[in-house]
């Protein structure tokens, strides 16, 4: 598993900084796109996620079962993030693969779609998160927070984890 450490400044913290750690899982189809959750009328144009949390969250937003020992560990990501009013916030962001077994699955609890990307959209669905801009805020029931800071630890996040599959598809031939 890749360790990173990712240091940011941020205008205003959002949710997830507030938290210390948090799961994130890219999903293998069986035709090897990654499927990532979208919710329209949230996210900016162009952005959509990897799935969140570990085993109950895939059976959420996914429908799918799956056992602790069939995830495979990916990276872990460090965040050291300072607000504009020096305070500071740490959190760790596990990734794990998963492999699926059937193609049955479904949208559901905090995702409005599924989305199949390749490995190469995925890697620019990255470069999306980091063409957000600081000045495009979100205001609603999580708070106020800049997109383009949110931005900031979810392009490398989903670039790293395009780069790391990429390897795990290659070294699995």
């Amino acid at each position: 598993m890749n360790y990173i450490k990712l240091n940011i400044k941020v205008q205003k913290a959002f949710g997830n900084l507030y938290r210390k750690k948090l799961a994130l899982i890219a999903v293998q189809d069986l035709e090897g796109n990654i499927l990532v959750g979208s919710k329209p009328n949230f996210y900016p144009e162009g952005i959509s996620r990897l799935l969140g949390g570990a085993l109950r969250e895939l059976e959420e937003e996914l429908g799918v079962i799956a056992t602790i020992n069939e995830l495979v560990p990916l990276i872990n990501v460090d965040i050291h993030a300072i607000d504009e009013e020096g305070n500071v916030f740490e959190n760790r962001t596990y990734v794990f693969f998963y492999k699926l077994k059937g193609n049955k699955y479904k949208a559901g609890d905090d995702v409005k779609q599924i989305k199949k990307l390749s490995i190469d959209e995925l890697y620019q669905l990255g470069e999306n998160y980091d063409s957000l801009r600081e000045n495009n805020w979100y205001e609603g029931v999580e708070g106020k927070y800049s997109w383009g800071d949110y931005g900031k630890v979810y392009g490398p996040i989903h670039k790293l984890t395009a780069q790391k599959i990429g390897g795990i598809k290659r070294s699995r031939k």
